[in-house]
């Protein structure tokens, strides 16, 4: 059972933090002179909700490596220099898939560093 007091139209929910990060915050706090670890943790949560809200969920596809070679190849056309993380959110494709084929590309001499 979880106790949460609630003041006007705020509520104080219980929470364990451990030691280590509690030195931590204590040092935010006084480093860049918040009132209070209420202050650093209300603004945190904030950030971290709005952070959350925008972010956007990429549905990965599922295709061959040979399609996904093909693919990668035409994206990079014209491109000076790109990084494989780069290439796997615009294709949607898995990073792993991306290094694998990036790194068979470059033992096949058809893209250079």
């Amino acid at each position: 059972m979880q106790l949460v007091t609630k003041t006007k139209d705020a509520y104080l929910p219980p929470i364990r933090i451990e030691s280590s990060i509690l030195e931590e915050l204590d040092s935010l706090v006084n480093k860049f002179g918040y009132h209070s670890r209420t202050e650093l943790l209300r603004e945190a949560i904030e950030d971290k909700i709005a952070n959350l809200k925008g972010s956007e969920i990429m549905e990965l596809r599922e295709v061959t490596d040979e399609q996904a070679k093909n693919e990668l190849l035409e994206y990079i056309k014209g491109k000076e220099s790109i990084y494989p993380s780069d290439i796997a959110d615009a294709l949607r494709l898995p990073l792993e898939q991306v290094f694998r084929i990036v790194n068979a590309l470059f033992a096949e001499g058809r893209v250079e560093a």
